[in-house]
């Protein structure tokens, strides 16, 4: 992930800068190229950090995830809340197993 973000960063800059360089020539006015440079370069790591955070893929849709906890290096029990039940299922990379379907008054513990 960072290496495609420097990468992207590279992409942007180095054809900007060369083109602000000949502007400046002409115009003299680089501070005008660079501002809305940076605020579309900061406009995109911050969109890449909220897809990171997951927050575009939270809707109001009908399966929310209550909690996930890691049990393994890719195994996670998860408690769902699918249209009024609560379910927990456990997620490995080859299945998805319902392991057990709580009470409506059931609220999932943090460990300490």
């Amino acid at each position: 992930m960072k290496k495609r973000l420097c990468n992207v960063l590279v992409g942007l800059f180095l054809p900007s800068a060369a083109f602000a360089a000949d502007a400046a020539g002409h115009d003299g006015s680089l501070l005008s190229l660079l501002v809305p440079l940076i605020a579309v370069t900061m406009a995109m790591l911050a969109m890449l950090w909220w897809l990171k955070r997951g927050k575009a893929l939270s809707g109001n849709g009908p399966l929310k995830v209550v909690q996930a906890v890691a049990v393994g290096t890719r195994e996670r029990v998860v408690v769902l809340d699918a249209q009024g039940r609560r379910l927990v299922i456990g997620v490995t990379p080859s299945k998805i197993e319902l392991l057990a379907e709580l009470h409506a008054g059931d609220e999932p513990t943090k460990n300490r």
